[in-house]
Parts: C-alpha cells; sequence; structure tokens
C-alpha cells in the first residue's frame, strides 16, 4: 500500500524529459506519455528482474541507432515506431527467458528476420519493423556478457545491464555472415564478463553495445535488399 501511495506521489511531480529518451516521432505517432506514466516507466525499468539481457530503454536506444543509420531509402520505409515496439517484445510480451544466448539467439533472429524480409518485400512496411525490432534484440542481448557465461551474480548481471542504460549505442561497419558474428560476440562475451566482473569498467559494455548493435544493423540492413 505504501508502495502504491509512492507511486502515486511522485507520478504527480513535474519530469523533464531529460529522464527518459523518446524519439521525436512518438510525438507525432500517439505514443506521447503523460509525465507521470513517463516516471513510473522508469521506476519500472530500474526494478525489472535481471533474467534479461539488455534493459528497455538499452534495446530502443539500440534500435533508434539502427534506424538513424539506414540509408535514407530504407529508413523512410521503416516504421521507427513499430520497430522500437518490437525491440524489447521478447522480454515484454514473449516473456522469453531461455532464448538470449547463442545458439538459440541466432535461431530466433534469423527467424523474425526472415519474417522481416518477406513483409518488406511484401510492402507490410509497419510489420517489417516490428520484425527487425524484434530481431534486433536477440541479436544485440548476444552481445550482452552476463548472457555469455552461466551461474553469474544476479547482482553484478544486473549492474552490468544498468550500466548500459548511460551509454549510447555506436554502430561501425563489420563483415561477415550474422551467424558467425554472433558466435564471436558469445565467446568474447566469456572473456569480457570476467575482465568486467574485475574492473566494472564501462568501457567493456561500452564495446559490448556497439557490437551488438553494429551486427544488428548489418543483419537488418542485409534484410532489406
Amino acid at each position: 500500500m505504501k508502495v502504491l501511495f509512492f507511486l502515486f506521489f511522485i507520478s504527480s511531480l513535474p519530469v523533464k524529459e531529460k529522464f527518459i529518451h523518446v524519439h521525436p516521432s512518438y510525438y507525432h505517432g500517439g505514443f506521447k506519455m503523460k509525465r507521470g506514466v513517463s516516471l513510473i516507466l522508469v521506476l519500472v525499468l530500474m526494478l525489472m528482474p535481471c533474467s534479461y539481457a539488455w534493459k528497455t530503454v538499452t534495446h530502443y536506444d539500440a534500435a533508434e541507432a539502427i534506424y538513424e543509420k539506414l540509408p535514407s531509402s530504407k529508413r523512410s520505409k521503416i516504421n521507427i515506431n513499430a520497430m522500437i515496439d518490437g525491440s524489447n517484445d521478447p522480454d515484454e510480451k514473449f516473456h522469453d527467458t531461455v532464448r538470449h544466448s547463442f545458439p538459440r539467439s541466432f535461431t530466433e533472429a534469423k527467424k523474425w528476420l526472415d519474417r522481416g524480409r518477406s513483409a518488406y518485400r511484401s510492402k507490410n512496411y509497419r510489420y517489417a519493423s516490428y520484425c527487425f525490432g524484434v530481431a534486433s534484440h536477440y541479436i544485440t542481448d548476444t552481445f550482452s556478457a552476463p548472457h555469455c557465461v552461466s551461474g553469474e551474480s544476479s547482482t553484478l548481471h544486473n549492474s552490468y545491464e544498468k550500466q548500459a542504460t548511460y551509454l549510447a549505442p555506436s554502430i561501425s561497419y563489420v563483415s561477415g555472415d550474422i551467424y558467425s558474428l554472433m558466435q564471436r560476440g558469445y565467446l568474447n562475451g566469456r572473456s569480457d564478463w570476467s575482465r568486467w566482473t574485475k574492473t566494472k569498467s564501462s568501457s567493456i559494455v561500452q564495446r559490448d553495445l556497439n557490437m551488438g548493435t553494429s551486427v544488428a544493423y548489418r543483419a537488418i540492413n542485409l534484410a532489406m535488399n
């Protein structure tokens, strides 16, 4: 009861937009949220269990970075709201807690990339955007270091994820097939986790986030050819 009262109280307080990042197109696509709801969403994200990999806001940021990087001829066909919506549905709607690590994450990513490719070629751009968002989730999760090991501390797992919420993904060119790239990310993630648990360096998290987003971008860009 006290928790409910607290949420009700803080929802009435003024909230600056900097507390939650929302793509500008949200304000033109029916996704504008009231300030109270926005703050409650942030609290929920902070309290989410760490059975997943990247947190919701990180998946949103990755999807937006991919969208912004796409060539204009492809970007103009993508519905950013649908893509962002799909980017966290494996956690939020599918409640998938077992297919976030390689090789099962590759199977899921390929499934959604194929669906997105088919929808894109059929000019069903909204559904294609959604499918690409879901695919980005499974690809980027593969590069989250805690998901490359087993038996990790849940406290450390959560701390790693929280660091990522303060970082912005950066996309760079990567070459190779998606399977090999995801496999390499999984193997590198093991050593990254070992180093991070000793140093807690955000540079390790940044590198993992950048690589995951870069591979997701490559996969989605190729699927739109």
